[in-house]
């Protein structure tokens, strides 16, 4: 079997996603902050691999909380779990801080955590883990980001930036990890329902659930694509937004604005 290490699995897409790759499969090392909810996700994955009759092809899961804000917890929990797996086939990054947020109500504090747990926590997880794919010259290395993240949106002023962040960065590295035979893959939902999408207060077009994310996930993981987004009626109208000139697409965000967000 494979091993997979997940950071965020505590809640959301990481668990649910978790649950998908256990199924199918992969031993899961399940990271997070919540060490209630990470117990919570090992008793319901435990619980269906009792009820299932393919215990052969059905992983295990170990739960490691952890910030991924402390860099020293995150590094000592990755020796950890080297200790116990020697090798790790895949690993995924989902952890996320999400608040609306524009000028109006700019809280400096709150976008600089925003930052810190999605875009540092990124750095932190890739500093620990490439030396380990770059040595075994194989692996698979993931990250959930946005569609957030294609182009500037109303009140996404801190998370939008942080996923842009994000995106860039694995533009950048892709060529060094593809030259190592290391398998890069961006994750960009579109909406998926979860906690932080419950705080929206706008439309959320073409919603899905958790479940179907982690399957659209999943089958963009074993497909090894850089870029999974989904569901892609809505994702190919912003890929559309992405490329378009700002002197089209600032009259079309200008217009969303006043619709959406004046008062």
């Amino acid at each position: 079997m494979k091993n997979c290490w997940i950071v965020g699995a505590s809640s959301g897409i990481g668990f649910e996603l978790a649950k998908k790759l256990c199924i199918n499969g992969y031993n899961i090392v399940a990271s997070a902050r919540s060490l209630e909810n990470l117990n919570i996700l090992k008793n319901q994955i435990e619980n269906d691999k009792k009820s299932t009759k393919d215990l052969q092809n059905y992983g295990d899961v170990m739960i490691e909380a952890v910030d991924v804000e402390d860099y020293e917890a995150l590094k000592k929990t990755w020796q950890n779990i080297l200790e116990k797996n020697h090798k790790i086939d895949l690993v995924i990054f989902a952890s996320a801080l999400y608040e609306q947020m524009d000028l109006r109500d700019f809280d400096l504090e709150l976008s600089k955590k925003i930052m810190h747990v999605n875009f540092d926590g990124f750095l932190n997880f890739l500093h620990l883990v490439t030396p380990h794919f770059m040595q075994n010259k194989s692996g698979h290395i993931a990250t959930i980001a946005s569609v957030a993240g294609y182009r500037g949106l109303p009140k996404s002023l801190a998370y939008g930036a942080s996923k842009s962040a994000m995106i860039n960065l694995c533009e950048g590295i892709y060529p060094e990890l593809k030259a190592n035979n290391i398998t890069l893959s961006v994750i960009n939902p579109g909406f998926v329902k979860t906690r932080l999408t419950a705080k929206n207060n706008f439309p959320m077009p073409f919603l899905i659930s958790q479940e179907q994310a982690s399957d659209y996930i999943y089958q963009g993981l074993m497909a090894k694509k850089f870029e999974i987004h989904f569901p892609k009626k809505f994702t190919f109208i912003l890929k559309f937004l992405r490329i378009i000139p700002y002197k089209i697409y600032l009259p079309i965000i200008n217009n969303i604005y006043r619709k959406n967000h004046q008062k």
